[in-house]
């Protein structure tokens, strides 16, 4: 499982303010209204890392087994996933790696070599919300050169993978260019309207949501950032404190898996009252964002 260049670099650069002088920043303003929970109806699911059990043989060729279906796109090679996992040593059960540990799923490019064979073949198909078990012989995954750590030359190895995300490579073309938005001019507070409603889970509070998203000037519809045309999804954080601006934090609240939402943001909900010039976006200007949830964690 090496780990590949993430595509958060570029959320990075949107969303936590260290911009380059190309490229336009999407941090909150320095004063920001309040942030508020929003009730989504039904509880929040509980965090479950998934157990692991050897296999009753060791895998002598790669075994796929969905433990639990997922739904939308089918993985291919060339999509970009986000997956959570833990892996074991088939022969003894003893954990090698989980990224639970680290808070963040890795991510990576499905066929291009980032990761083990075993998971560029094995996860071909896989959808988002899937529980994937993966058998791998040791010829698909580190042979007899292991990476530092607790895997051993010719060890099997055997993964539950929880994915979270599936994304295809995009253009600018890809994206709802055709949604009829509505013109915002003087809004009081932040508009939500669910266009299509997705049938995953929903955002809450203490969720990453991974996004791709127009940016339109709310006096004029012109777009100011196209995520598809440059085929990097973003991370927001769903935090009453942090580098998102509130009005993306605040909408993107119980927007299902699947879903696409137009949110309507005043200016002190996104850039505050002198606008954000590297956007494109005039002082005292409401910005409108349509956000299609690819997945969260």
């Amino acid at each position: 499982m090496r780990r590949p260049l993430s595509l958060a670099v570029v959320s990075a650069l949107l969303i936590a303010g260290c911009a380059r002088q190309d490229e336009p920043t999407t941090t909150a303003p320095d004063a920001v209204p309040e942030i508020t929970a929003v009730d989504c109806g039904t509880p929040a699911p509980e965090r479950q890392i998934p157990s692991v059990t050897p296999p009753a043989e060791l895998p002598t060729e790669l075994i796929v087994e969905d433990v639990r279906p997922g739904s939308g796109r089918a993985a291919e090679t060339g999509d970009t996933l986000f997956v959570d996992y833990v892996g074991i040593r088939s022969a003894d059960g003893a954990v090698v790696d989980a990224s639970y540990q680290r808070d963040t799923p890795q991510n990576f490019k499905l066929g291009s070599g980032a990761v083990i064979a075993g998971w560029d073949q094995g996860l071909i198909g896989v959808q988002t919300g899937a529980l994937r078990r993966l058998d791998v012989p040791a010829s698909l995954a580190y042979g007899d050169n292991p990476p530092q750590g607790l895997i051993r030359p010719g060890d099997a190895l055997t993964f539950v993978i929880e994915v979270r995300a599936v994304f295809p490579p995009t253009t600018a073309a890809d994206a709802p260019l055709a949604v009829d938005v509505k013109p915002s001019v003087g809004a009081t507070e932040v508009g939500i309207t669910d266009l299509v409603v997705g049938d995953g889970p929903a955002a809450r509070l203490g969720n990453t949501v991974l996004i791709h998203a127009l940016f339109v000037r709310g006096d004029n519809k012109v777009v100011l950032l196209n995520t598809w045309e440059r085929s990097s999804p973003l991370e927001i954080e769903l935090a009453t404190t942090g580098g998102a601006i509130p009005g993306l934090i605040q909408g993107l609240q119980c927007a299902a898996v699947g879903s696409q939402r137009e949110i309507i943001l005043p200016p002190e909900w996104a850039f505050g009252p002198d606008g954000e010039a590297s956007l494109g976006l005039p002082a005292n200007t409401d910005l409108i964002v349509i956000a299609e949830i690819f997945g969260l964690y």
